[in-house]
């Protein structure tokens, strides 16, 4: 029986810390990728769940939605001085990369050969998203979930 034990706990922790094909945390076709300069964003955690409610739904230039998102209770400690005030209102940044053709010129090659298969939510709408969590070093330090991996609505 002991060895039966072991032999499924040594299963659960190959596939778990061994990239298994079902985690959250895996980088979907090759999502980080097709980040415009990703040097920029410095990584905190590599990858990261969190949830909250949809503030604003936010297109930019470089082809990305912001979701400006209002954490649940739990994860209130992922946002930092820099996502207070304008433009975030202490919501934390969550990034859906490359949904929209980019009109930002630098954006436009990390973009080509990639599509969006994550779904962008609408304000008012309760996520749950994994991704790395980064902090912005062209904007304030703020944190963010980006590039968002798993999206989940409801």
């Amino acid at each position: 029986m002991v060895a039966l034990v072991s032999v499924v706990a040594g299963f659960y922790f190959y596939d778990r810390f061994n990239g298994g094909s079902t985690s959250p945390c895996s980088d979907p076709a090759s999502i980080s990728s097709h980040i415009y300069n990703s040097y920029r964003l410095q990584i905190v955690k590599s990858c990261i769940t969190a949830s909250g409610t949809v503030d604003r739904v936010i297109e930019e230039a470089d082809g990305d939605v912001h979701l400006r998102t209002n954490l649940d209770p739990a994860y209130s400690n992922l946002t930092n001085s820099g996502n207070e005030g304008y433009p975030n209102y202490g919501d934390l940044v969550v990034e859906i990369i490359c949904v929209n053709p980019p009109s930002q010129t630098d954006a436009i090659p990390a973009c080509q050969n990639y599509t969006n298969q994550i779904p962008v939510p609408s304000a008012g709408q309760h996520i749950v998203i994994t991704g790395p969590y980064v902090l912005d070093t062209d904007h304030y330090n703020w944190a963010e979930i980006h590039p968002v991996y798993s999206l989940v609505i409801g």
